[in-house]
């Protein structure tokens, strides 16, 4: 019986990684071999199963993408971000419960309390910066701004859009909030916080938020969008901004894959700072919202779902666990005619 059970399974995982290999080549097939494209790694029960690079890091210099590339993760970063928060929680630096206005006096006018977690799950009501950025006049794509500039801009903000913990609001700001938060209270930036608390005890040594824009970062990849008016048939994205916390973070799927392999263990261990991000934390009404702390939980075919994706500037990236089947799902793109179908990448993996 114990063989028979065993010849199932490696059946079933054929067939999900023959429905995974018609998705992608579907993929591929829509997209230049010369032009920019995505990586995709699956990993199962501490295996990578299957991986996946197709097209260019760089139109220029013709880099082919690779395992290596370090992709621009966009706000696929707020999960590590609010792990840094979660670790000042577990040293006692703070409380989901205080009132964050003591650290950020950014927050004055709006007189009002903020808890800490209402930042982590997107109900302190605080307006995302991104919508004042766009009405400005004058400003053009390609124009600079970083935390600090962002930080001035909330400054100026009075008014929320909810009562704190009463709605999930999806804000930028909360973020970028966060990450100055955590260098406040560690007196280290977030991206050395993140690389001595989050990555170098897991060997993950290239994983990094890039927030200096003169930085050089190994095997970064550039993004672009189809325009027909232009050169090979694509415009180039600049890539603006140095914000930490919000996103911030370039990684390859090298890097990430490690990532995977902690998460998994973390998820094992109902002490881990995982759990501490994915506890419930219910509105002021006692509803619980599927968005935690830089993550969200829902269902998919029968099994319980935690992923984050993002997208900015062409960039589009998803990262997406089964628990119960210990599979993580990568997938990084720097074009959006490459990005992540969500729904279909889980159909081929878990049906």
């Amino acid at each position: 019986m114990a063989r028979t059970i065993s010849v199932l399974s490696q059946k079933t995982g054929r067939d999900r990684m023959q429905k995974l290999l018609k998705y992608y080549s579907e993929l591929e097939a829509i997209l230049p071999s010369q032009g920019p494209g995505f990586s995709a790694a699956i990993l199962c029960a501490g295996e990578t199963l299957f991986e996946r690079h197709h097209g260019l890091a760089s139109l220029e210099l013709k880099v082919p993408l690779s395992r290596d590339s370090a992709y621009y993760l966009a706000s696929e970063s707020k999960q590590f971000t609010a792990a840094c928060v979660m670790s000042l929680v577990h040293e006692g630096a703070i409380s989901l419960d205080d009132d964050v206005c003591a650290h950020l006096p950014e927050l004055t006018k709006f007189e009002q309390p903020f808890p800490l977690r209402s930042l982590l799950n997107h109900s302190s009501g605080i307006p995302d910066y991104f919508q004042f950025l766009q009405c400005q006049l004058g400003r053009h794509e390609a124009d600079y701004f970083n935390n600090d500039i962002i930080l001035q801009l909330i400054s100026r903000m009075d008014t929320v859009e909810c009562p704190a913990q009463t709605e999930h609001r999806y804000s930028n700001s909360n973020y970028i909030l966060l990450a100055t938060l955590v260098q406040r209270l560690s007196g280290m930036t977030c991206k050395d916080y993140a690389r001595k608390t989050l990555f170098e005890p897991l060997g993950i040594q290239e994983m990094t938020y890039d927030d200096d824009r003169f930085d050089v970062i190994e095997h970064r990849v550039f993004s672009y969008e189809s325009d027909a008016a232009r050169s090979f048939g694509y415009k180039q994205h600049l890539g603006n901004a140095n914000t930490v916390g919000d996103g911030g973070i370039y990684g390859s799927t090298a890097q990430l894959l490690l990532w995977e392999v902690e998460w998994h263990r973390q998820w094992a261990d109902h002490s881990s700072l995982l759990h501490a991000m994915l506890q419930p934390s219910p509105f002021l009404d006692g509803t619980v919202p599927d968005y935690r702390f830089g993550l969200e939980i829902t269902e998919r075919f029968g099994q319980e779902v935690v992923f984050h994706n993002g997208g900015l500037w062409g960039f589009n990236t998803l990262i997406v666990r089964v628990p119960q089947s210990r599979i993580s799902i990568i997938h990084l793109a720097n074009c959006q005619n490459a990005e992540p179908d969500m729904d279909r990448i889980l159909s081929a993996a878990l049906t």
